[in-house]
């Protein structure tokens, strides 16, 4: 009887045994993953941190483009005024050039 207790408990010592170094497997695994986990939380972290920089630029690029169609319109119009000032001028140009030639005309009429 003493022999079967003394059997029964060196398997239970061995199961404690073995259930320690599962344990401790278990364990350092677990650390491993955090460890892991923790890399990934920094680089979704970094990854944040680039999104927002694009994200600040792309903002950015907006605003310049939409600073530049001001500018574009600007100009444009500008143009437009230019060439109708230039039609305006070609016709008064028009007008004098014949106001010239009636004034030729009766100048040369008079006979000194």
């Amino acid at each position: 009887m003493i022999g079967g207790l003394q059997t029964g408990s060196q398997h239970a010592v061995l199961n404690m045994n073995e259930s320690q170094v599962s344990s401790q497997e278990s364990v350092e695994v677990a650390n491993q993953a955090g460890s892991r986990l923790r890399d990934v939380t920094r680089r979704i972290g970094d990854i944040d941190g680039m999104n927002q920089s694009v994200a600040a630029a792309t903002e950015e690029q907006t605003a310049v483009v939409e600073t530049l169609n001001i500018d574009i319109n600007q100009i444009n119009t500008l143009n437009q005024q230019g060439v109708a000032n230039l039609n305006e001028t070609l016709k008064d140009c028009a007008a004098l050039s014949q106001q010239a030639g009636r004034l030729k005309q009766l100048v040369d009429s008079f006979k000194i």
